[in-house]
């Protein structure tokens, strides 16, 4: 009978501790370790800044792309620029020392001194530096005055008169009145500045005599030809020592 009492009361006991909200005697409760932010009005918090920096560089990486890219055609442009210049420069022909030493040239020329002025038809044959035949068809009024040298003689020719020297350039003062630099004529005309000393020089991109200043006299040329391999003069204005000329050559044979 005590036996069936006491297992009554055990079991009342089991029972009530189950169905009881209280910690049993002995436990403490277990705190949680990490509480959680409390979020106000249900509102989910992210951050703007990183999406920010990411939009940022990609703009900048567009930006350096774009330059690269404007870069590189600005560089393509001036190579091709600078590849039709060169094109075109070794279009243009180019004066050479290497200018003929004999030709044959016909033209007209147009002079001017102090006291006569004149015009005449002109044919020049040159056989190397040491040998040429000047024929002026109808200068100051008579019917052809020639200039020839052979060796180191120089004749003059007007008319039935002949006149011999050694000195060209006084030759043609004394029997026609005109200063001419008939020795530096032979590189004047082609384009040349003669041996010795150069006042000043003025050339064009293809190194073509534009002005020259020598020996007290200025030379203009106004325009070249292609001859063969070489360029020679066509248009040349001769000024100083109280003479102006005017030479237009309108054939050259080389």
């Amino acid at each position: 009978m005590k036996a069936l009492k006491y297992f009554n009361f055990l079991t009342l006991a089991l029972l009530t501790a189950c169905t009881s909200t209280r910690p049993p005697v002995g436990f403490e409760p277990i705190q949680p370790q990490y509480n959680a932010p409390a979020i106000e009005n249900d509102q989910t918090i992210t951050s703007s800044e990183p999406q920010s920096k990411n939009l940022a560089q990609l703009d900048e990486t567009k930006v350096i792309g774009k330059n690269n890219e404007q870069n590189a055609t600005a560089t393509l442009e001036t190579k091709s620029t600078s590849g039709k210049k060169q094109l075109a420069e070794k279009q243009i022909p180019q004066a050479s020392r290497s200018a003929p030493s004999s030709w044959d040239l016909s033209g007209a020329m147009a002079v001017r001194s102090r006291n006569k002025s004149s015009t005449a038809s002109v044919n020049w044959y040159q056989r190397g530096p040491g040998s040429y035949q000047i024929r002026l068809f109808g200068p100051l009024g008579s019917g052809t005055i020639m200039i020839a040298k052979r060796g180191g003689i120089i004749t003059l020719k007007d008319g039935p008169k002949t006149a011999s020297s050694s000195n060209a350039e006084q030759l043609l003062l004394q029997q026609t009145g005109i200063r001419l630099p008939v020795n530096n004529l032979y590189y004047w005309v082609r384009g040349l500045p003669a041996p010795g000393g150069i006042q000043s020089a003025k050339r064009d991109t293809g190194n073509r005599l534009l002005l020259l200043r020598q020996g007290g006299y200025t030379i203009q040329y106004l325009g070249y030809r292609t001859v063969g391999k070489t360029v020679l003069p066509t248009h040349i204005r001769l000024q100083g020592n109280g003479v102006f000329i005017k030479l237009v050559i309108n054939r050259w044979s080389i």
